[in-house]
C-alpha cells in the first residue's frame, strides 16, 4: 500500500472521510510499550522474574507505524518487562526525541521513591510514570500517608501517573487526587471492568466517581485486554466504553493502542476502525479529541 492510500486507509478508520480532514487530522498514541531482546537491556519483571518473551517489539517498529498510519507522537511506556530500570525507555526516547513522550515505572513503596522520579524526568527527559497497583489487589500503599512524598514532588515537577488499576481501588485513587490536584492522572484500559462477572457494573461504576476531577483522563483503548470473546469487534466491551463516554465525556478519553508491530492482538488499522466505526456514538469531535487533540494538554511533546 503506498502512503496516499494508507494515508486514507487510515483517516477512513478514524472516522475522517474526506481529504481535507485526513490532512488535518491528529492521532497521538498515548500508551505505546516496546521492548528489546538486547541483553544490553535484560528484563526483570518485578512479579514475574523468569519471563522470557518470544519475540521485540523494538523502537523501530513503532516508527515505522507511525509514517504507515500518520500518528504524530506516542507516549512511551516501560512494560514492566525491564522492572524498575527505564534505561530502554530512555535510549528510544532519546533515538527519536521529535516523535516520543516517556514514562517510565519505579517502585512505589521504595522510601527513595521520590528521588527516582526525579531522576528518571530531569536526568533522562521523562514526564511521568506508570503504577500498577492491579498486581497488589490488596495492597493500600496507592494513599498510604508513605506515598505523600511521592505525589508532593510528582505536583512539583508536574509529573504525570497512569495507572493499570482496579476498579474496587478507584476510591484510593480518588483519594490522592483530591488531595493532589496537581498531579495529572491517566487511568488505564478503560478502568479494566471485569468481564467475567455476572454484574460487572457496581465495581466499575467505582471510577466514575473521578469525572468530578478536571486532572483524570480515562484511556478508552485496547478493548482487547477487556473482552471475554477475544473477538473483533470485541462487542461485549462496547457497552462500557460507551458508559465512560456519557460519564466523562469527550473531554477526559484518550487513545492509545499498546505496542507496536508485531501486534498479536489488534492491527492498527483495526484499532483505527474500532474507533471510527464500531464507537459510533462519538461526535466528530469528541472522536478528535480522544484521537489526539486531549493528549496536548496532558504531556509537553516536541514542536
Amino acid at each position: 500500500m503506498n502512503a496516499t492510500r494508507r494515508g486514507f486507509a487510515a483517516a477512513l478508520a478514524a472516522g475522517l472521510t474526506h481529504t481535507a480532514a485526513a490532512k488535518d487530522r491528529l492521532i497521538i498514541d498515548t500508551h505505546l510499550e516496546v521492548w528489546t531482546l538486547d541483553p544490553k537491556f535484560p528484563f526483570a519483571h518485578p512479579e514475574r522474574p523468569n519471563l522470557t518473551v518470544p519475540v521485540a517489539a523494538p523502537i523501530e517498529n513503532q516508527v515505522e507505524q507511525m509514517k504507515d498510519f500518520g500518528l504524530k507522537y506516542a507516549v512511551l511506556i516501560n512494560p514492566r518487562y525491564f522492572g524498575w530500570d527505564n534505561s530502554y525507555i530512555s535510549y528510544s526516547l532519546h533515538k527519536y526525541p521529535k516523535l516520543f513522550v516517556a514514562h517510565g515505572l519505579l517502585n512505589p513503596e521504595d522510601p527513595k521513591a521520590p528521588d527516582r522520579l526525579r531522576y528518571w524526568m530531569k536526568e533522562h527527559g521523562f514526564q511521568g510514570m506508570r503504577f500498577s497497583p492491579i498486581y497488589h489487589p490488596k495492597s493500600t500503599w496507592l494513599n498510604a500517608k508513605e506515598s505523600y512524598p511521592l505525589w508532593r514532588e510528582a505536583e512539583r515537577l508536574k509529573a504525570v501517573f497512569n495507572f493499570y488499576i482496579l476498579p474496587h481501588q478507584m476510591p484510593m485513587l480518588g483519594d490522592m487526587a483530591g488531595r493532589f490536584p496537581g498531579v495529572k492522572i491517566v487511568i488505564d484500559h478503560l478502568g479494566k471492568p471485569d468481564l467475567r462477572l455476572s454484574d460487572p457494573w457496581p465495581e466499575f461504576k467505582k471510577m466514575f466517581a473521578l469525572k468530578k476531577f478536571p486532572q483524570v483522563w480515562v484511556s478508552a483503548s485496547e478493548p482487547y485486554e477487556l473482552s471475554i470473546t477475544k473477538e473483533y469487534p470485541y462487542r461485549d466491551t462496547i457497552p462500557f466504553f460507551k458508559a465512560t463516554y456519557e460519564e466523562f465525556g469527550g473531554k477526559q478519553l484518550i487513545w492509545g493502542t499498546g505496542y507496536p508491530r508485531p501486534r498479536w492482538e489488534l492491527p492498527m488499522d483495526k484499532e483505527l476502525e474500532f474507533v471510527g466505526k464500531y464507537l459510533d456514538f462519538y461526535t466528530p469531535r469528541d472522536r478528535e479529541l480522544l484521537l489526539g487533540k486531549n493528549a496536548l494538554k496532558i504531556w509537553r511533546f516536541p514542536k
